[in-house]
């Protein structure tokens, strides 16, 4: 019988790495751009910055969707590498708070560039809204876990209002309003987020 000759597994093997960093220098390539120009950038900017071919983009995102997709979940991933949240058990609950503060001051500062751009998209992609929500899921139930014994004081009917009050106070919303509507300095921003999650925490209501 005759043999077939077939691609060795190496052969393919470094076919899909390489298809796997031209993607992901794709990506980057697309996430950098927006977040310089806050715009969608065109698929010849995004080549020349990938080093890869007009015709490469396209075989990896044949849609702009779908890159837009790409590079909102990559700024996902550096967001989670960037600001891991970190124990902060053995600190007293101002200590926490001013370390929570600083740290969504950090984060919502870096997201600001490109998540300015996404959310004008977030309406007609339910992908990227999806994601976005998630993210929102996760950031609630982090803040639960982070302030439970001071989200204690208050009723039980009432925790999930302050609950979400202090998800509405240190949100990314709510910082480009402190940085761009009030003109805030980032230190000043945090400050205001800092005070209004103290108050949500320590104030009993009668």
């Amino acid at each position: 019988m005759p043999e077939f000759i077939t691609e060795r597994p190496s052969s393919l093997d470094g076919r899909r790495e390489r298809s796997t960093r031209s993607r992901h220098a794709i990506a980057r390539a697309m996430l950098d751009l927006m977040r310089e120009t806050q715009s969608i950038p065109t698929v010849d900017a995004v080549a020349d910055r990938a080093n890869v071919s007009r015709r490469s983009v396209f075989r990896h995102f044949p849609e702009t969707n779908s890159l837009i997709i790409a590079a909102v979940d990559m700024q996902r991933t550096d967001v989670n590498a960037r600001f891991a949240p970190r124990d902060l058990s053995t600190l007293g609950l101002p200590e926490r708070v001013r370390a929570v503060s600083q740290r969504l001051g950090r984060m919502n500062e870096y997201i600001t560039p490109a998540r300015s751009l996404v959310d004008q998209f977030r309406k007609d992609h339910p992908v990227i809204d999806d994601m976005l929500k998630e993210d929102e899921r996760t950031y609630t139930h982090h803040l639960g876990l982070i302030f439970r014994d001071g989200l204690e004081h208050h009723s039980a009917e009432d925790r999930d209002l302050v609950l979400q009050a202090m998800v509405s106070a240190a949100g990314w919303a709510t910082w480009r309003g402190l940085r761009k509507d009030q003109f805030l300095s980032v230190l000043g921003a945090r400050k205001v987020v800092e005070y209004t999650l103290c108050a949500l925490l320590t104030v009993r209501p009668s």
